[in-house]
């Protein structure tokens, strides 16, 4: 019995080998028959601009700590994080005794002096009027002048340390030296205030910068005043446009890398009284290395990557394969060398002329020779399609 088994499972085998043998003939003898449904573009020669992508950090143009001058305790902090600031409005108030009482002393001080003045002055011009008429002498009228004098320096030696006295009573009041909104509040009333802590930090929200580390290799491209593209993820689709205002004149000696400031202006939303953008944010910067006339440029979902064809790369040689249409409907592969990526689009170095119609879609199961059907032809292909909304800054 269980030799009668094993036969009969031993003729299964062998017929549904024999059936998926004659399938996998067939399928290969038909394939020259089955025409392939592809879309075609046609090759031309346009302008291309090479573009290079970095992440940036977007942070507030101005960054004012705010560090108060007087230690003592906090009596009115009244701001929160968020909260708009005027230039000149009172962030914090500082309790500071010593120095009122010392400037309330010296007030009474300068007081006493005034009173005394009036009554030199009023002496002075009594002994002039004697003197003139030979009452007096010299002497009583020349003691009475100095003593005037000597009133007049004092009280000019109390209106300085009055002044000094009022510095004290400045740092008491931490007045806002910017318009920007609160940060970073590290202390509430009640604190100790200290030199040594920012009791916040001031954002000016109306000017950002965007901040990219780019390749020692591509700042040869860069200028101060040049045009950088950003893209949000917060907001797809749109452009902002900012200015290059700063290049650092050093390479960072760990990332070999070039620090790169760019800015531009915000945008605010009065319906909800926010900004558009805001510092911590991070976007995609697109820098323009340079313009190229007459290049070819093809779709990147064109290429091909092969195996085989990563072999052959050496020096910085980038192969890829593609399909291009002949005269009779049947395709042809050809190998290409690639040079920069510029969003969607890439340059092609070598292996494709103007004129010949390459294959962009449907052309990954495709073989040399194979019969296609046209199902599309897409229109030549451009170097820029600017098609978002561009915000400038």
């Amino acid at each position: 019995m269980k030799k009668i088994y094993v036969f009969l499972l031993l003729c299964a085998l062998c017929l549904a080998g024999c059936d998926g043998g004659s399938e996998e003939s067939g399928s290969a003898a038909e394939r020259g028959k089955l025409e392939v449904s592809v879309e075609t573009t046609l090759v031309t020669g346009a302008e291309f601009v090479r573009t290079r992508a970095y992440v940036g950090d977007i942070s507030a143009s101005k960054q004012v700590r705010v560090i108060p001058l007087a230690t003592e305790r906090i009596l009115r902090f009244p701001w929160e994080n968020g909260d708009f600031v005027r230039k000149g409005e009172v962030i914090a108030e500082i309790r500071n005794e010593l120095s009122r009482k010392g400037f309330e002393a010296l007030n009474a001080q300068v007081r006493n002096v005034d009173t005394q003045l009036q009554a030199a002055e009023r002496e002075v011009s009594r002994l002039r009027s004697l003197y003139d008429s030979n009452l007096v002498t010299q002497q009583q009228y020349d003691q009475a002048q100095d003593g005037l004098k000597a009133l007049l320096a004092s009280k000019q030696q109390i209106l300085a340390t009055q002044e000094q006295t009022k510095l004290g009573l400045d740092y008491a009041r931490v007045v806002a030296p910017i318009d920007g909104v609160v940060s970073m509040k590290s202390s509430e009333v009640g604190d100790l205030a200290s030199s040594a802590m920012p009791l916040c930090v001031l954002l000016d929200m109306e000017t950002l910068k965007v901040t990219i580390n780019a390749n020692e290799g591509d700042m040869q491209y860069l200028r101060v005043g040049q045009e950088v593209r950003m893209r949000f993820d917060a907001y797809p689709g749109e452009v902002v446009v900012a200015k290059v205002t700063r290049i650092l004149p050093y390479v960072n000696t760990m990332s070999r890398t070039n620090t790169v400031e760019a800015e531009f202006e915000n945008v605010k939303m009065e319906e909800i009284g926010q900004y558009r953008y805001k510092p911590g944010m991070f976007t995609r910067v697109e820098i323009e290395l340079g313009r190229s006339q007459d290049i070819i440029v093809v779709p990147s979902r064109a290429l091909l990557l092969e195996p085989e064809l990563l072999e052959q790369q050496a020096d910085g040689r980038v192969l890829r394969r593609v399909f291009v249409l002949q005269d009779d409907n049947t395709v042809l592969g050809k190998v290409v060398e690639t040079g920069e990526r510029s969003g969607g689009l890439v340059e092609v170095l070598k292996g494709l002329d103007i004129g010949e119609r390459l294959v962009i879609r449907g052309h990954h199961s495709l073989r040399d020779g194979d019969k296609v059907r046209v199902r599309e032809t897409q229109a030549p292909v451009v170097a820029q399609s600017d098609l978002e909304q561009v915000v400038e800054g």
